[in-house]
């Protein structure tokens, strides 16, 4: 991301957040983004939300002045919600009171890709607004800081929180996981070797906007006949996911990813304001996928988002195959694919 800083300039500074995929799912909510359950993702590699970040002169005595750009153009809708963000937790960014912020954000994947921009975008945001907090202190980046920047992220967006750390994060107060919390994400790094270098190839079935959006789909779990079950069962999962990445356990983890993608779209399609968002080409992925994993016994599996398009997750040691497959037996399921791996995290770009 190329831009020219002009005189007015106090300070710039630019983070790349990545995006991550939630393999035991959050779906539903309390106020202030607290989850009504735990969740495990893994953090991606090339999908990513590119932000920087530049204090200048303000020019008003308003709280937040703000001017937001993405992919080059002001963007006013989230501004609003950005500058409201900022308001909303300016006890951490002190410096709203003296500087404007002018925001440039870019994604490293199309919209509508089955991929969660507002984790990679509100990572990247918190990551920049409490790094300018900590330049302006003259304080060095540290574990705190990430802490922190966890929990400014889950108020931007949820699922954000798990995009501050490396590989597999887990969020949410769980009993049988030491250190978790509804306010921040934590690093799960026990992890056997079978899960050290993750695939995620992403099916586009559909490019579309989704038709119901995130947030209006949590809130329908706030009536939900089966709530309270699903809370139980996704904290049990959680828990059991750790356990299964640490002893390298192919079959168990297969069970719980897919599971847990179907147990998502059923809670939709059983909401008392139903919908469905699979799409017939997202059925028949995953139809083949089955019968490729019993041919050829590989541990390859599928998850779902909140949307019609499929993430097919694999080992390294199988990407040949299973890249081939993807390429030749599922190409008339999808409109494109974007390959992407387990990532290493966020990073401060100089």
């Amino acid at each position: 991301m190329e831009q020219t800083l002009d005189k007015h300039t106090q300070l710039a500074l630019t983070w790349r957040c990545p995006s991550n995929i939630a393999i035991v799912k959050y779906w539903g909510k309390k106020a202030n983004q607290i989850p009504c359950n735990s969740s495990l993702s893994l953090t991606l590699s090339n999908s990513f939300t590119e932000v920087k970040l530049e204090l200048l002169a303000k020019e008003t005595v308003s709280s937040v002045e703000l001017d937001y750009y993405f992919e080059g153009q002001k963007n006013e809708k989230f501004a609003a919600r950005v500058a409201q963000y900022m308001q909303d937790n300016a006890h951490y960014f002190p410096f709203l009171n003296d500087y404007a912020v002018r925001i440039h954000s870019e994604n490293s994947f199309p919209h509508s890709a089955g991929i969660a921009s507002s984790a990679s975008a509100f990572g990247a945001i918190a990551l920049s607004l409490y790094e300018a907090t900590y330049r302006l202190q003259h304080k060095e980046i540290d574990d705190e800081f990430y802490h922190v920047a966890s929990n400014l992220a889950r108020l931007g967006s949820g699922s954000a929180s798990r995009s501050m750390f490396a590989n597999w994060a887990e969020w949410g107060q769980n009993d049988l996981i030491p250190g978790s919390s509804h306010e921040f994400a934590i690093p799960i790094t026990d992890i056997h070797s079978n899960f050290s270098n993750m695939y995620d190839a992403i099916l586009i079935v559909e490019d579309e906007p989704k038709k119901v959006s995130s947030s209006a789909g949590h809130s329908l779990m706030n009536n939900h006949p089966y709530a309270a079950q699903r809370f139980v069962q996704a904290n049990e999962r959680t828990a059991r996911l750790a356990d299964v990445l640490k002893a390298g356990d192919y079959a168990e983890f297969i069970h719980i990813a897919e599971s847990e993608a179907l147990t998502l779209h059923a809670m939709m399609m059983t909401s008392m304001d139903y919908y469905l968002l699979m799409k017939p080409g997202t059925l028949m992925a995953i139809e083949r996928l089955f019968e490729f994993r019993q041919e050829t016994g590989i541990p390859v599996c599928f998850t779902l988002d909140a949307g019609p398009n499929v993430h097919i997750l694999y080992p390294e040691a199988y990407k040949e195959k299973v890249e081939q497959f993807i390429m030749s037996d599922l190409k008339d399921t999808y409109k494109k694919v974007i390959f992407d791996q387990q990532g290493s995290g966020p990073i401060s770009v100089k």
